[in-house]
């Protein structure tokens, strides 16, 4: 018989709930449009790129195409 868990602990064989996992990416996406609240748009994507999102996914974070994201990170990177 297993030890019982105390208040608030995890046990290790629980399944997240169904939708949970998407839950978590929205609430995950919404963030990072907060941390880059008011920055300008090439910032807003190196916040973004650096935080791990991919171009896919900046471009759909911020009303961008792909294309223009992978510029943006271009001109960035030259830039150093």
């Amino acid at each position: 018989m297993p030890a019982p868990k105390r208040k608030g602990e995890q046990r290790s064989d629980s399944v997240p709930l169904p939708g949970a996992v998407d839950q978590l990416e929205k609430i995950t996406r919404l963030l990072a449009l907060l941390a880059v609240k008011g920055e300008s748009q090439p910032e807003k994507i190196k916040v973004l790129s650096g935080a791990g999102f991919s171009n896919t996914e900046i471009a759909e974070l911020l009303g961008l195409t792909s294309n223009a994201v992978n510029v943006a990170l271009h001109r960035l990177r030259a830039k150093r």
